[in-house]
C-alpha cells in the first residue's frame, strides 16, 4: 500500500527499455496491417459535433463526409503474440491515400494518447498515457532504445488505434 489514501502500489510491469535517451527521428505508419474485407461496414457521416480521425489519411473527417467504423487489428497477420486484438477505428468511404507526412497533422496531437513500444517478437516493453503534444518526445524516447522495434499508438478516452511509429 502507498502512503496516498491506502491506494494499492501499481500492479504494472516495470518499464523495460533504458531511458533518458535522445529521441531518435521517427516516421509515421498509418495502417500497418491490412484492412479487413468491408463487406458489410457501419457507414456514419461526420458533423460539426462529430468529426472522427480517418486512420488512413489521419485528417479528421469534414461535416457531411462518410467514413466506415470498422474493427482493426494493428499487428501484422502473421505475429503471435497475446497483445493482438481488434478495435474500432473509421476510415473515409471513399479512398483518401495513405499519410506519408513527416509530422502528425496538428488535430492528432491535441487528443490524450496511449503509447505503446514493442520488440521484435510483438511483446510489449513499454506503455505510457501522455498529452499529444508529448507523443513525438515520448515515442521517440523509447525508439531510442533498440530493443524497441515500434510503437503503437491509440487514443486513450475510446481505445481506437491511432498510428504505428517507427524508426526514420
Amino acid at each position: 500500500m502507498s502512503a496516498f489514501n491506502n491506494i494499492p502500489e501499481s500492479t504494472e510491469a516495470p518499464n523495460q527499455l533504458i531511458t533518458n535517451l535522445l529521441p531518435v527521428p521517427l516516421k509515421y505508419i498509418p495502417l500497418p496491417a491490412p484492412l479487413p474485407s468491408l463487406n458489410t461496414p457501419i457507414t456514419i457521416v461526420a458533423s460539426d459535433g462529430m468529426r472522427p480521425p480517418c486512420r488512413r489519411c489521419l485528417l479528421d473527417a469534414s461535416p457531411g463526409e462518410e467514413l466506415h467504423l470498422i474493427a482493426y487489428d494493428p499487428f501484422p497477420v502473421d505475429s503471435v503474440t497475446p497483445y493482438r486484438g481488434t478495435g474500432p477505428i473509421f476510415i473515409h468511404a471513399y479512398d483518401c491515400g495513405l499519410f506519408d507526412g513527416d509530422v502528425l497533422p496538428e488535430r492528432q496531437l491535441r487528443r490524450q494518447m496511449s503509447i505503446r513500444a514493442y520488440d521484435q517478437s510483438h511483446m510489449l516493453m513499454a506503455a505510457e498515457t501522455v498529452d499529444g503534444t508529448e507523443l513525438e518526445k515520448v515515442a521517440g524516447g523509447m525508439l531510442a532504445d533498440e530493443k524497441a522495434r515500434y510503437v503503437n499508438v491509440h487514443n486513450s478516452k475510446p481505445g481506437c488505434f491511432a498510428v504505428r511509429i517507427e524508426r526514420a
